[in-house]
């Protein structure tokens, strides 16, 4: 559980703990400018852990949206989960894709409509099944994460296609932010159920396509 800066009137107690989705808005909230690139962003994080830009990244396609959006977003995922299938101790993203802009108020729109649904999650969040976020345990939820990305970047012509996939990413997300393995296992097998609706819907876009030109 992320910890929060501020102190309760108790001098000597711990500090409280922030819940995830409201610490997501305070970064973005915090940016001065009106528009924000992928790297400013991710600096602004300092020492943030992986896990906590894969949510962040994750958060604004598993919301309806203009047609692109899940491209542009994939693209850095794919590139942070490949460095985490790798171990590395920080992400690192090229300059074309550090300097992918978007507004600051669209994220915080995003971000506050999503914020209920996170909270509900972030109420049975605890720290559970430990060694899925050790260091080698995240490793291989990287691996998974990184299949579950390529397969969102698949370009079907169906609009909100891939929400249902997105949305149990961000489950899955959630869960490696809060060290929690049981919300890890419930977003992995949403996410195989995503999936099956993408290849579902690609293989009936393709069939269709099919059709239409032997009818042509």
């Amino acid at each position: 559980m992320i910890q929060s800066k501020s102190q309760s009137p108790d001098a000597g107690a711990p500090p409280q703990p922030l819940p995830t989705s409201e610490l997501l808005i305070r970064i973005v909230e915090n940016y001065p400018k009106t528009k924000m690139s992928v790297g400013e962003l991710i600096d602004g994080m300092g020492g943030r852990a992986f896990s906590i830009i894969l949510l962040l990244l994750t958060l604004p396609i598993a919301v309806p949206g203009p047609p692109g959006l899940p491209t542009a977003f994939c693209i850095p995922l794919i590139i942070v989960t490949a460095q985490l299938c790798l171990g590395r101790p920080a992400p690192w993203l090229p300059n074309f894709v550090r300097k992918r802009t978007f507004t600051r108020d669209g994220l915080l729109v995003i971000l506050r409509k999503i914020r209920p649904h996170l909270a509900r999650l972030e109420g049975v969040c605890r720290p559970r099944l430990l060694r899925m976020t050790d260091r080698y345990g995240e490793r291989w939820v990287g691996v998974f994460y990184f299949l579950c990305v390529v397969v969102l970047c698949n370009p079907i012509p169906i609009p909100f296609s891939h929400i249902p996939l997105a949305i149990a990413l961000t489950a899955l997300a959630l869960g490696f932010v809060e060290r929690d393995g049981f919300i890890i296992i419930g977003g992995a097998i949403g996410s195989l159920v995503g999936i099956a609706i993408n290849i579902s819907l690609t293989g009936s876009a393709l069939l269709l396509g099919l059709k239409l030109l032997h009818l042509a």
